[in-house]
């Protein structure tokens, strides 16, 4: 019996989760206002710097580098970047920020957090600058813009080596997001998964938004965010937040970001905590911001779920006596949707046809929202 089930969402199974996106604005970025900055976290903190602010006025290229604590919400400045640059790419492996191969030059740099040094690494064998980058597995990936190449960076032995082409030409300012085992490229309007241990891409749902580049993209609750960015002209700048869920290949369009509209912001996730700020409109911002995608869930009375027979041979039954209408999602266990169902008057029942032996996992739904996560078995 279950006395009471606040909405939680357990497994790394989150399709079809329907998110509530909460902003809530946090202390301002430590220094000055800027745009083409970068951001990655190590740990429990996260770390942003660099840029630049060119305005009506000569073009300023900046070093500092700032460390967030999420639990203080104070930024701490730290030992500078060696040389300022902009449009570098940046990416977290084990305990150590990578950042480098800008607009300024290519030169390459690892930040220790424990010691706050920099320390030079290896030249890439070509230019990131405008480009994206992202990291799985111990290894981390990047893209020169107007090229197909796809180079791995290992930074155990620190060498860049090719890796098999993508299906598609690197856009200026195109972005990246990690979910599991894969990374989801949005170049243009396109998105592409690609799965390291295969060296595999796969196109997916197209990004349905008008941002074309200079986005935001983070990861929260097994969901990639898009936050902003702008059209085909740089004055067309959006405040459009969209989240892609891998298991359904589905975008969903979320509440907009609060803020004035940008390109070339900053942002980065501590655990499935996000945080996006600086950029320019024209205007060089230096405000910064927290979402939560869990902040105006509700909690839900959730009693006598019974769902029989597990193990199962033909058939399994989910009978729910405190909600009469509800629906059922059926996953394998790769995240691949096999089933929704509709419960009436309390019940709904799953028939097993052709599935093979193995576990399933399931999803209750009340109006789109996840309230219950689990699996069963098929003998």
């Amino acid at each position: 019996m279950r006395a009471k089930t606040i909405i939680v969402f357990v497994l790394s199974l989150m399709a079809g989760v329907s998110f509530a996106t909460e902003w809530e604005q946090r202390a301002d970025f430590g220094s000055h206002g800027r745009h083409r900055g970068t951001a990655a976290s190590v740990g429990t903190k996260g770390y942003m710097g660099l840029g630049h602010y060119n305005g009506a006025g000569p073009n300023i290229i900046l070093d500092d580098w700032w460390e967030y604590d999420p639990a203080t919400n104070a930024w701490t400045q730290k030992a500078d970047h060696p040389v300022g640059n902009y449009g570098v790419i940046a990416f977290t492996v084990g305990d150590y920020c990578y950042v480098g191969s800008g607009q300024v030059n290519s030169n390459f740099y690892r930040f220790d957090p424990a010691s706050n040094q920099w320390d030079q690494l290896n030249t890439p064998p070509t230019s990131f600058s405008n480009s994206h980058a992202f990291s799985l597995d111990g290894k981390a990936y990047s893209m020169p813009t107007s090229s197909s190449n796809l180079y791995e960076y290992d930074p155990i032995s620190d060498n860049w080596t090719i890796k098999n082409n993508a299906p598609f030409s690197a856009s200026f300012w195109a972005t990246s997001f990690v979910i599991g085992e894969k990374a989801y490229v949005k170049n243009g309007s396109s998105l592409w998964e690609y799965k390291p241990s295969i060296d595999e891409w796969i196109a997916r749902a197209p990004f349905p938004g008008l941002a074309t580049s200079g986005s935001v993209a983070l990861t929260q609750y097994e969901k990639g965010v898009l936050v902003s960015g702008y059209g085909s002209f740089l004055s067309n700048v959006t405040s459009e937040v969209w989240a892609y869920d891998p298991y359904l290949n589905e975008w969903d369009s979320l509440t907009e970001f609060p803020g004035n509209s940008r390109r070339f912001a900053s942002g980065f996730s501590v655990g499935n905590r996000c945080y996006f700020g600086i950029g320019t409109n024209g205007t060089n911002f230096g405000d910064f911001w927290e979402f939560d995608a869990l902040a105006n869930v509700q909690t839900i009375d959730f009693e006598h779920l019974n769902v029989f027979p597990n193990p199962a041979s033909e058939f399994v039954r989910f009978k729910l006596n405190s909600m009469l209408e509800f629906s059922v999602e059926i996953y394998a266990t790769n995240g691949q949707l096999i089933r929704r169902l509709e419960a009436e008057g309390g019940f709904a029942q799953f028939n097993r046809e052709n599935l093979l032996a193995g576990t399933y996992y399931y999803s209750i739904k009340k109006e789109g929202i996840v309230v219950q996560t689990d699996s069963f078995i098929f003998n």
